[in-house]
């Protein structure tokens, strides 16, 4: 990695929620943050703020803020030189952001019932495929002891 370290590698937050990327470097004033993802070749330059993300330089650091995460904010994020116009020239150490969905109540409710749907269908499953052998046990058993009795040797 150039000289420049970015504070976490794989981060993952609930939608609508704020995250906090630093990058730390010793010349802050020529980084700026690009945004891209693995299964695509664009490159995005983050350099202005706006409604979704602010950017804020210290001597030490460029941070980058999204306010209220979305799914669209899910990719990985890159500080490095300002001026890269291609993916290849990105260093490999940045940080890779999943937004997770909020599920809403009636889904919760759907796969809560799933649940209990899946658990029922296998506790009469396991009675079946348990009771099963112990009845064929049963008639095997009592059959023999049957047979002795009605077994009769004629003289």
């Amino acid at each position: 990695c150039p000289p420049v370290h970015q504070n976490v590698r794989y981060v993952a937050v609930k939608k609508n929620m704020p995250i906090y990327l630093i990058c730390y470097s010793q010349e802050p004033q020529v980084m700026q943050w690009y945004k891209t993802a693995e299964d695509r070749e664009d490159l995005s330059v983050l350099d202005q703020n706006t409604a979704s993300y602010h950017i804020e330089r210290t001597n030490s650091s460029i941070n980058l803020t999204l306010l209220r995460t979305s799914s669209e904010d899910s990719g990985i994020y890159v500080c490095d030189r300002k001026g890269v116009v291609q993916k290849e020239k990105l260093h490999s150490c940045g940080t890779e952001l999943r937004v997770m969905g909020t599920s809403s109540i009636k889904q919760f409710q759907n796969r809560n019932t799933l649940k209990d749907a899946i658990i029922i269908i296998q506790s009469i499953l396991l009675v079946i495929f348990i009771s099963i052998p112990i009845l064929f046990f049963l008639e095997k058993a009592s059959d023999n002891k049957k047979s002795p009795e009605e077994d009769h040797t004629y003289e």
